[in-house]
């Protein structure tokens, strides 16, 4: 069983360690190695944006941290994305990851009524995760699929 809470001061070095996955970094739009302190600078500063959710998916026996899902909040709507843990890839998690988040998310910012996902071409694996759970494709540009989904 997942479940999402969110984000923690204690959970920036595993995110760090998550983001410079060459894997992880091949799949995202910004590409580059991100420096440690680079990284604290943006962890903290996203802690304490209002506009911007950060979750950590962990499995309810362990308590071992599965993902991280960002929520970017712009009034009625909000851009998501996921990074799953290195380790946890191909197991089945991501889908119960988004859907816990989304759960979580939608309780925290109740005036939110729509989700959209950005989402390079190549990364077969997240095209299909957001498509599975009801995400729309609605245009692409530039290398990117864009995605949306109503939560209410």
């Amino acid at each position: 069983m997942i479940k999402a809470r969110i984000a923690e001061e204690k959970d920036s070095k595993t995110v760090y360690e998550w983001r410079n996955d060459a894997t992880t970094r091949e799949m995202s739009i910004t590409t580059e190695t991100i420096d440690w302190e680079g990284h604290k600078n943006w962890y903290e500063h996203s802690l304490a944006n209002p506009s911007r959710l950060l979750l950590i998916c962990t499995m309810e026996e362990t308590d071992k941290s599965v993902a991280v899902v960002r929520f970017d909040v712009d009034r009625k709507k909000a851009l998501v994305s996921i990074n799953l843990s290195p380790e946890m890839r191909g197991k089945g998690l991501a889908k119960k990851c988004l859907e816990a988040s989304i759960g979580l998310f939608s309780t925290k910012f109740t005036d939110v009524a729509l989700l959209e996902a950005e989402i390079k071409q190549e990364n077969r694996a997240s095209l299909s995760l957001f498509k599975g759970i009801g995400f729309v494709p609605v245009k692409e540009e530039n290398n990117l699929a864009h995605y949306e989904y109503f939560i209410r």
